[in-house]
């Protein structure tokens, strides 16, 4: 699966995400529903806001995070094989936004893992 279908499968889902992108392990963009330059920018500043939630926690990395601005909630949620950031209206249902990026991120990584066996 790539990153493109990750997204739109996403999308398909969540009635409460508005835009998204998937970061690679490192932070650079592998798919988003903006353009490149919008999709760098959220690539710098979750990477910023990641480094500075694990400066104030100790023993543990932030898996997730949620922002809340005046136009709605940007939402974070990082593992292993990267990390998808999400933005939604005012009034999201958080837990399901939080459902719906942790089941991106893991079918992205088990179909990539599903190709790689084949291949091996």
């Amino acid at each position: 699966m790539t990153g493109d279908q990750a997204l739109a499968e996403l999308f398909d889902v969540s009635e409460d995400v508005l835009a998204a992108a998937i970061l690679d392990p490192h932070g650079r963009p592998l798919a988003a529903s903006v353009g490149d330059e919008a999709a760098g920018r959220a690539a710098e500043l979750a990477s910023v806001i990641l480094a500075y939630a694990d400066a104030l926690r100790t023993g543990a990395s932030a898996a997730r995070l949620e922002a809340v601005t005046s136009e709605g909630h940007v939402f974070l949620v990082r593992e292993e094989t990267g990390t998808v950031v999400a933005t939604t209206g005012r009034d999201p249902v958080a837990g399901l936004v939080y459902h719906d990026l942790r089941a991106t991120l893991r079918k992205l990584r088990s179909r990539s893992r599903g190709r790689a066996r084949a291949s091996a």
